[in-house]
């Protein structure tokens, strides 16, 4: 398989479903979020807002434009009012909900209300960002891993070379300074506190060797490499709270060690797995949009189509002849 970046949701999809990552990462057909996943997209906007408005009043200005709520004007009392919360979350709401495939009801906004209130008010504000020392709010990391292994030369069916080195991607919900020194960056969670490959609960001991958290602070270390302590801490809004965990060096190399693993059995897959091979896996029925959505101009659903297509032709021609139109293997698109 071409592979040329890795992101945590990317590394999670592979363990998840090999043959989901193939169509959604190589041939690039994006799935589309369910109801509960945009819920949580409306929740992690109205925080990234409440940071970027404490970011505004520090450098003493009154008004920021945000990408998809457009211009957000904001003082010193109305940062802390409950109202503008509640602006923010209407605002949020509406945006997300308009135009969407999904129905949403009065029960889905208060919902989003709530979530959005567990996070600022646990522990009397510890992690409300209106409270913070805001480093950055949603910051986008593009970091090309500098080592031997991580190198790659594909032969595409143009007859051209795709070579370059395997980077990782991706965007941190936040970055604090809770005291002088020492960066805490911040994960807020909407959904369940399960690994879905496995189907077991995360606790403290598995999200010590979760990929994700161990690619977030290998990240920190090289977008602010002045900080040598940090804080990861993941806050499971609606099943557990927070949960915060301290890497050093050993963490960063043991990373490391898990990209290349990842990496090699991404690019030597030749042949990726279903969850099930007959579909019958309720993983498939209920969590899968291509189960759901049939290959463009045929009966069958995406799934099995590309499935028999590898199967009969190979994945080099599958990959020729299905990737979606206009889509480069490199390219990579910010959440939110």
């Amino acid at each position: 398989m071409l592979i040329t970046y890795i992101r945590s949701s990317s590394y999670n999809n592979y363990s998840f479903c090999q043959q989901q990552y193939y169509i959604n990462y190589v041939l690039g057909y994006p799935s589309v979020s369910g109801k509960k996943a945009q819920m949580g997209t409306i929740v992690h906007k109205v925080m990234e807002c409440l940071a970027r408005s404490n970011q505004t009043l520090k450098l003493n200005k009154r008004i920021f434009t945000d990408d998809v709520l457009g211009k957000i004007s904001v003082g010193s009392k109305k940062l802390q009012s409950d109202d503008f919360v509640n602006e923010l979350v209407d605002k949020s709401f509406n945006h997300y909900t308009s135009n969407c495939k999904h129905e949403y009801s009065k029960k889905d906004y208060n919902d989003c209300n709530k979530w959005t209130w567990m996070g600022l008010d646990y522990n009397n504000g510890q992690f409300d960002p209106r409270n913070l020392n805001i480093i950055a709010a949603e910051p986008h990391f593009d970091i090309k891993i500098d080592e031997p292994w991580a190198k790659y030369s594909y032969s595409l069916p143009d007859g051209s070379k795709l070579t370059g080195t395997l980077a990782i991607k991706g965007t941190i919900d936040l970055v604090t300074e809770p005291s002088s020194g020492v960066l805490e960056v911040i994960d807020w969670k909407t959904g369940r506190r399960i690994d879905w490959a496995t189907g077991e609960e995360k606790d403290y001991d598995k999200l010590l060797s979760d990929p994700q958290l161990l690619l977030y602070n290998y990240a920190i270390s090289k977008m602010f490499p002045e900080y040598e302590q940090s804080i990861t801490s993941i806050f499971y809004i609606k099943d557990g709270g927070p949960f915060s965990l301290c890497f050093d060096e050993s963490d960063q190399k043991s990373f490391l060690e898990k990209l290349r693993t990842r990496f090699s059995q991404v690019k030597n897959n030749q042949n990726p797995k279903m969850i099930s091979r007959n579909q019958s896996n309720w993983k498939c029925t209920k969590l899968c949009d291509y189960f759901k959505n049939n290959w463009p101009g045929t009966d069958t659903n995406m799934c099995k189509y590309i499935h028999e297509k590898i199967e009969a032709e190979g994945i080099d021609k599958t990959t020729e002849d299905c990737t979606r139109e206009g889509f480069s293997i490199g390219y990579y698109d910010a959440p939110g």
